[in-house]
């Protein structure tokens, strides 16, 4: 018999692994600009002491289960990727600020994402009174070795489009993204087929699961705003992007390498599916609202009225034109 959740992770890791390449294809060396240390340490507390902290206190006081526990941690230490530097170009924010600082955020991870996520259990494991019954799994190592070979992979694909020429770079890198997408397509029906996600999305406790997400979701964002009144829109918008974002994949590919062995490897997946969903519906007001101050318009750009009588002439215009020209004449 075929194991659907062995094959979902060997799929999804492969998945990933062609998307961590094509993401280093599309890094430039002048958009590496480390002139930001306070912005760095900023994202840094965010990511890796604040938003851990909302995650803890959160599962204080609702007391999920387990494996939702899991989902929020692991969500709470997934670095930011090219998916924050994407919703800056949306909003025309600092783009190049926002890569180097998701960079920044994903080379910190190699060893604050293991580190604050083991201090996460272990210290619920203490302070939370936990039944005999939950099993506190401490995956440390796994972690390590993901996030390292995340870092990896990027500097491969990086020094791809360092070595090799303009034109096989774009050819390739239009590869590796339409294989990545096949391959996680094939991934996630092979954990559909599991049905293990019916059980945690129709959770008898439905404050907790969805409760639990609304709250880390706009915690994250508003946290995200302070310290930053000094810095000018763009760069402001790119660092409130990077702080409060969180890449779906790695948080994904953390759940499945982390708690392949674990029976519980469905229902976690299912918390961080169901976790990215609400995040990108619930926080698109304020993405539109950004486009909207930013560049004046919500989804498309609309010619009003008096741009359009700049461009075309009206009738009477083109007389006076012609009047003058015959004077000039």
């Amino acid at each position: 018999m075929v194991d659907l959740m062995l094959m979902f992770s060997s799929f999804f890791l492969t998945g990933l692994t062609t998307i961590l390449i094509q993401m280093g294809t599309t890094i430039k060396y002048e958009d590496i600009d480390v002139r930001h240390p306070k912005l760095f340490l900023n994202v840094f507390c965010h990511q890796y002491i604040l938003d851990p902290l909302l995650a803890f206190l959160i599962v204080l006081a609702f007391r999920p289960p387990i494996t939702q526990i899991y989902g929020l941690f692991i969500i709470a230490v997934t670095p930011a990727t090219v998916s924050a530097s994407l919703q800056a170009y949306t909003v025309d924010a600092n783009v190049p600020l926002a890569i180097v600082l998701s960079m920044g955020s994903l080379i910190e991870s190699t060893i604050f994402t293991p580190l604050i996520f083991t201090a996460l259990l272990e210290t619920y494991q203490m302070v939370g009174n936990t039944d005999n019954n939950e099993k506190i799994i401490l995956p440390y190592g796994r972690m390590f070795i993901l996030m390292t070979s995340v870092m990896s992979l990027i500097g491969i694909g990086y020094k791809i489009r360092e070595k090799c020429s303009e034109n096989f770079v774009k050819k390739f890198s239009k590869f590796l993204l339409r294989l990545s997408i096949v391959v996680i397509l094939i991934a996630f029906g092979f954990y559909y087929a599991t049905k293990s996600y019916i059980k945690p999305m129709t959770s008898n406790n439905p404050h907790t699961f969805y409760g639990s997400i609304l709250l880390m979701i706009f915690g994250q964002l508003l946290f995200a705003h302070f310290p930053l009144c000094y810095l000018e829109p763009k760069n402001r918008d790119a660092v409130v992007l990077v702080s409060s974002g969180r890449s779906p994949t790695i948080s994904i590919a953390i759940t499945a390498l982390s708690f392949q062995s674990s029976k519980d490897l469905g229902d976690i997946i299912a918390y961080v599916l169901v976790y990215f969903v609400i995040r990108d519906w619930s926080t698109l007001p304020y993405i539109m609202g950004l486009r909207k101050i930013r560049l004046g318009y919500y989804c498309c750009k609309n010619k009003n009225s008096e741009e359009e009588s700049e461009e075309q002439p009206n009738d009477s215009t083109l007389v006076e034109e012609g009047n003058v020209n015959s004077l000039e004449k």
